[in-house]
């Protein structure tokens, strides 16, 4: 038994061990961003400039590059429709776990592929697998704009906080319904001399800073 396990804990199954364990390590930060109040994910995409659930630019570029850029691949496994970060998880997790079980039965057939040559084929499981997973997890996430408003007009609305509490730091997160009946999750900040509001209070969106709502409490008539 302990001859059949010995190879697969040695050089050949490093490069999978060293991609779970830093799947796991994201996956402990994600969780811990979100009981301190701030979506890690979110914060990672607000830097890389783009919402989960919208993934638009990403297909402009895609088509305007040609199908083998890598615009291309990254909207092929749906970049922008998924939180960045879900999507790095993913990739890791599905990397790792194809490396697993290429080398398994390679060892029960032969011995170990070589680190060379059981990565290509690891990844080349991946991205197929990372599509189909990623288009899975797109249809559950609520969309930030739908197609009957844009951004600005959510500016007005009134919201509640669902990840806070909105601060003059880090952006939190609300729920806001449009005109349409539509539901949105924006990211928020308190307004520079507003409160700091906690999650289930209802604000108040009165402007917008690229990606980012600015808020302030609302007042019981609204």
């Amino acid at each position: 038994m302990s001859a059949a396990i010995g190879p697969l804990v040695g050089p050949a199954l490093f490069p999978f061990t060293l991609a779970a364990a830093v799947m796991a390590g994201l996956v402990a930060m994600e969780a811990l961003s979100l009981l301190v109040g701030h979506s890690l994910s979110g914060l990672v995409d607000g830097a890389l400039g783009h919402e989960a659930g919208g993934g638009g630019d990403l297909a402009t570029a895609a088509d305007a590059d040609g199908p083998f850029s890598p615009a291309a691949l990254m909207s092929w496994i749906n970049l922008g429709r998924v939180p960045f970060l879900i999507l790095l998880i993913l990739a890791l997790a599905v990397f790792a776990l194809a490396g697993f079980v290429v080398q398994g039965l390679a060892t029960a057939l032969v011995a170990p592929l070589p680190v060379l040559l059981a990565v290509p084929i690891a990844a080349a499981a991946t991205l197929p697998a990372l599509r189909v997973s990623t288009r899975v997890i797109a249809r559950l996430i609520p969309r930030d704009e739908s197609y009957a408003v844009t951004a600005d007009d959510l500016v007005g609305a009134t919201a509640e906080v669902t990840l806070g509490p909105l601060d003059h730091g880090l952006p939190g997160q609300v729920r806001a319904v449009d005109r349409h009946g539509n539901t949105h999750f924006l990211r928020a900040r308190a307004a520079p001399d507003a409160p700091a509001m906690e999650a289930g209070a209802r604000v108040l969106l009165v402007d917008r800073n690229e990606a980012v709502y600015v808020a302030v409490p609302a007042t019981p008539d609204l």
